[in-house]
């Protein structure tokens, strides 16, 4: 009887227990074999569709341009997370929904993307008369509020 529980309870231990560390996966698996099988100037985009699927990031401004992403974030004993697979595909299509352009970006590459240091102007924030009279009435405001419990936006 005993051996019996015991096995009963090896049994039942050995199956709760993974030896693998779960994965949190987001996007499509192994989009980096799905896009080498993607030809420039032959597949389409029901191609892709077929192959990938619809795309989850829809660029508003240009309907040619689909993006595909593969996220898998790991977990370790501690529960930390870590970035173990981080990969998006971009594919470019001309105006028949030919592809002219499959780009790849992995955790290696993905440092290289340089942004503008440009700043641009607000266009509603520019210095007018109007803008110089509520930003003197909304000092004054917070002045006589720092200053008096009853509220009164003129000075006394």
């Amino acid at each position: 009887m005993k051996y019996i529980k015991l096995s009963i309870f090896c049994l039942i231990l050995t199956n709760c227990s993974s030896l693998k560390q779960p994965n949190e996966i987001h996007g499509v698996k192994n989009i980096i074999s799905k896009s080498q099988i993607l030809k420039i100037n032959v597949s389409n985009k029901n191609d892709v569709l077929k192959l990938i699927g619809y795309q989850p990031l829809i660029d508003p401004f240009d309907k040619n341009l689909w993006s595909y992403f593969e996220i898998v974030i790991e977990k370790n004993k501690l529960g930390k997370k870590k970035f173990k697979k981080n990969n998006i595909l971009i594919i470019k299509f001309n105006n028949k929904g030919i592809i002219n352009k499959v780009e790849t970006y992995n955790l290696s590459n993905m440092q290289n993307i340089v942004f503008s240091e440009n700043k641009t102007k607000s266009l509603a924030l520019d210095d007018s008369v109007i803008t110089k009279i509520l930003n003197s009435s909304r000092k004054r405001l917070e002045r006589a509020k720092k200053t008096d419990d009853d509220f009164s936006p003129f000075p006394k």
